[in-house]
């Protein structure tokens, strides 16, 4: 008796310690799968944004408790469209702006307001305006919430100036004296060195080709740039490349700007704010300052280019996705992504709170989030920019007056987008 006693004691310790252990692992497994798990989609960015997007991931899943799996795009606009055409793509992605008209055509961005309506002290007047304004839909639905954003404005190179005796105070502010200004610079550089580059495209001469009120597409989306107002807001460029007062890169040996500038081939440039950190880390004994865009018959303009956070429709788990969108453009969220990774933030607030507009070298480039023309202008844009850039150094070189060169990207490019949009 006191060995079945002792047997069924056994067994019952057994039974117990088994049970215990079945439970517990039904306790871990639940747990794991009760927790959400949200993907980000992604293109490699520098170290220093590299590593603080894996901080602002640790620190959101340390607050909110949602894991972040993270999905490197290399060539992020084809992978993109690839997963999103076959049900692979990320919960959240980064959407350029440029891409943002296409991809809300296409159904496949999730409209953000409701979310914003229901989250307290959000205040999307916070944004800068052309910013925000980027990933507005025709719907007037939002679309996705900007993470940051790059305008353009002049650098010009202090011992250039310097040694030409000509003071950067002098640089004009309205471009109607520009012309003026860089012929004078010119006769008094070295003859190998120009006295402005810039990069002849579109995406850097919307904003002046739409100076007087004519936009570069119609309501149709149909190309305008053969436009006479058009082809007149752009024709000082021309009349200063001939000149040899302005030059592209490859007429100076480089291929952008930045290294142009740089190398010392040019006393000035129209650049953005995103060669402040390549002239630094590449160039750092090449002293520089920067001013703002010159005004175009009174009034201020530049390009802004940004990224937003955007919603996949798709998503399973839009709430959760919410949560990730809310904390990466929040104030706390940004400021360590505008800290870390050097770029500007895309709220104003953020902006006060980092002060950066008491950088001399970063507040013309702030200044310009206020008046700014988005690199962004419905599905056709692309067709248009691809048939300007293919034309507009035509032009430059002479081979053809502006007028027959932009009447040219305007049949090629209509022509396309008749195509486009039949289908």
């Amino acid at each position: 008796m006191k060995k079945c006693l002792k047997m069924l004691g056994v067994m019952m310790t057994i039974f117990a310690l088994v049970f215990t252990g079945a439970c517990g692992n039904g306790t871990k497994d639940k747990e794991a799968s009760g927790t959400k798990t949200v993907t980000l989609g992604v293109w490699k960015g520098t170290e220093a944004e590299n590593a603080t997007r894996k901080k602002l991931i640790a620190d959101f899943e340390k607050e909110s408790g949602i894991k972040v799996k993270e999905k490197v795009y290399n060539d992020y606009e084809t992978q993109l469209q690839t997963d999103l055409v076959g049900g692979t793509a990320p919960d959240v992605f980064y959407v350029d702006a440029y891409l943002a008209p296409s991809l809300i055509d296409k159904k496949v961005l999730a409209p953000l307001d409701d979310y914003i309506a229901k989250t307290k002290d959000f205040n999307t007047d916070d944004f800068y305006k052309p910013v925000y304004n980027a990933f507005t839909g025709e719907d007037k639905a939002q679309y996705g919430l900007p993470k940051d954003y790059s305008t353009l404005g002049i650098y010009y190179n202090e011992k250039i100036f310097a040694d030409a005796g000509i003071d950067p105070n002098t640089i004009p502010t309205t471009s109607d004296k520009m012309g003026a200004f860089l012929e004078d610079l010119k006769a008094k550089l070295p003859k190998d060195v120009a006295p402005s580059s810039f990069t002849a495209e579109l995406s850097r001469q919307m904003y002046m080709a739409q100076a007087s009120g004519e936009p570069i597409l119609d309501k149709d989306g149909y190309s305008n740039l053969d436009n006479p107002k058009i082809v007149a807001a752009l024709q000082p460029l021309v009349d200063w490349y001939q000149k040899g007062l302005i030059k592209r890169p490859s007429d100076l040996g480089q291929d952008w700007s930045g290294d142009s500038f740089g190398a010392g081939k040019a006393a000035m440039m129209v650049e953005g704010n995103w060669a402040i950190a390549h002239l630094k880390q590449n160039f750092p004994d090449v002293k520089f300052g920067t001013k703002e865009i010159p005004t175009i018959d009174g009034k201020k303009g530049t390009m802004v280019f940004t990224v937003s956070y955007s919603m996949n429709a798709a998503a399973k788990d839009k709430d959760a996705s919410w949560e990730l969108i809310k904390y990466l453009t929040g104030k706390t969220g940004m400021k360590t992504w505008a800290e870390g990774a050097s770029v500007l933030p895309a709220r104003e607030s953020v902006a006060q709170e980092m002060n950066i507009s008491s950088d001399a070298i970063l507040e013309p480039f702030v200044a310009g989030a206020e008046y700014s023309t988005p690199w962004q202008d419905g599905t056709t844009l692309s067709i248009v920019s691809d048939q300007y850039n293919n034309m507009f150094p035509s032009a430059l070189k002479g081979e053809m007056t502006l007028e027959e060169a932009m009447k040219k990207a305007t049949e090629s490019a209509n022509n396309d987008i008749k195509k486009q949009l039949k289908n």
